[in-house]
């Protein structure tokens, strides 16, 4: 015969007050609650070029994490008044920005005065999508190699022109670190965005740019404009009959241009680590692979120190390229 053992109602009503308390001892992680609400991508650029990749990746986001993120076009002074705002929000998640060279790792660089400072305001998450720089001539250019630049610029000294989308911009700095690799001085044109460049690159004014590849791929496909190396590390995949730089004659020559994910210093690490593993499986769907590659780049997806790698060695070659040619961007 079982026994009954009977709880005083003291013990009870104690019991009853306690239990809704447990539930706040055990809170739940920021990983299991975030995200609560939409989140919002600053992209400091203006609609269209790295603004796509923003926007598919911000999709991806919201599909695989059921809460709306979104893509606010925040524009101005090289990108530095979106990514300011972005580094002054709340570290909570709920503010990221879509990050490139230009405010990361070159203007914090080359500019004086920035209400920001990009290594200490902001931490990495992840990369959407990278791509080399190419050099490139005139489909009538006497240039057939990278030897043959290299061979006619240290013959006559600045009688080679570049082009590039304007003092400071990527193309600029690309075209400086050709020089500097090679032992060769070359004369820099810079004009008003990449169009004018290539109108007259195409028509024999400038003899050559090294421009990101996404930019002159359809040249480059149509015949329009000649690449003559690209200037990654390894062959890159979408081209992989293009030599590199490297190979080429400037050794040494390895950078990218990227699209990726920042959020301001001191964002939890869980909501790093979550955004970071949900955009590295999303830029390995073949469809959001097709769509990358269709925008001349290829996908990323590495992990946060990963990325802060390739930011810390953008901003050495910056500040080598600023030490060589004096150049200070004014905003």
């Amino acid at each position: 015969m079982t026994a009954t053992v009977r709880r005083p109602v003291s013990s009870l009503i104690a019991l009853a007050c306690i239990l809704p308390l447990l539930a706040f001892a055990a809170p739940a992680s920021a990983e299991d609650t975030y995200p609560a609400h939409p989140v919002r991508i600053i992209m400091p650029f203006p609609p269209g070029g790295s603004d796509l990749l923003a926007r598919l990746i911000a999709n991806e986001l919201t599909k695989r994490l059921g809460q709306s993120f979104y893509v606010d076009n925040i524009p101005g002074a090289g990108g530095t008044i979106g990514t300011t705002q972005a580094a002054r929000s709340k570290p909570d998640g709920y503010t990221l920005v879509a990050g490139t060279p230009g405010p990361i790792t070159i203007s914090p660089v080359a500019a004086k005065g920035l209400s920001y400072d990009a290594e200490k305001d902001l931490v990495p998450i992840s990369i959407i999508a990278y791509g080399p720089p190419v050099l490139v001539v005139g489909k009538n250019s006497p240039y057939k190699s990278v030897k043959e630049v290299i061979d006619a610029a240290k013959a006559k000294p600045k009688s080679l022109t570049f082009g590039s989308a304007g003092y400071g911009a990527y193309s600029h700095l690309n075209g400086e670190l050709l020089s500097a690799l090679a032992g060769i001085q070359l004369t820099h044109v810079p004009y008003k965005g990449s169009s004018p460049v290539l109108v007259d690159l195409i028509g024999g004014r400038i003899d050559l740019e090294v421009e990101l590849f996404s930019t002159v791929q359809k040249l480059i496909e149509s015949g329009e404009i000649r690449a003559l190396a690209v200037g990654s590390s390894k062959r890159y995949p979408l081209r992989p009959e293009i030599p590199t730089l490297s190979e080429s004659g400037v050794p040494g020559f390895e950078t990218a241009a990227w699209v990726g994910l920042l959020a301001p210093r001191g964002t939890p690490i869980e909501v790093i680590d979550l955004i970071h593993k949900t955009l590295a499986s999303s830029v390995t769907d073949p469809a959001v692979v097709k769509q990358i590659n269709g925008l001349g780049m290829v996908p990323g997806g590495m992990s946060p120190a990963d990325f802060k790698k390739i930011i810390d060695r953008d901003r050495t070659q910056v500040r080598g390229l600023v030490q060589r040619t004096g150049l200070t961007l004014t905003y």
